[in-house]
């Protein structure tokens, strides 16, 4: 992590392209991201005093949630006169957005489920943020593995 830094707009701006360099399975800033489909950004909007507006765009295989909680710790590690980090757009943070009267999904903001890990953690009640959508390999033929483990 880089030297806490002044509250400006351009240490705002510096630090959230920071977090992003570092976060290598959350952006589509990274190659192996963008094969599979995750595209999402998170951008500076505006400052509000102490707080931090942000915008979030393109689609997310963690939940938009935990991309904005990581953006706001790393803000405000970073930027120690922040108060908070809030978005722009509440409905920012949706991962689905659905149609009112039908139910009907209008837009999905995740990426691709590439190989199906997020649906089997969900259904085996285990939050996929927490593991990420690239697992280290383990048991199976891996050196040093063992199929049992």
């Amino acid at each position: 992590m880089m030297a806490p830094m002044d509250l400006t707009e351009e240490n705002v701006v510096l630090a959230l392209d920071d977090f992003q360099s570092r976060a290598l399975s959350m952006f589509g800033r990274h190659e192996q991201c963008q094969r599979v489909g995750i595209t999402g950004e998170v951008a500076y909007h505006d400052l509000d005093g102490p707080i931090v507006l942000l915008r979030l765009s393109g689609r997310f295989w963690h939940r938009r949630e935990t991309v904005v909680r990581n953006a706001r710790a790393f803000l405000m590690a970073a930027i120690p006169e922040l108060s908070d980090v809030e978005l722009a757009d509440p409905d920012d943070e949706l991962d689905v957005i659905y149609d009112e009267e039908t139910g009907a999904v209008v837009e999905d903001r995740r990426s691709p489920d590439f190989n199906g890990d997020r649906e089997t953690l969900t259904y085996q009640g285990i939050d996929p943020d927490t593991r990420g959508p690239f697992a280290d390999p383990t048991g199976g033929l891996r050196p040093g593995g063992s199929m049992f483990s």
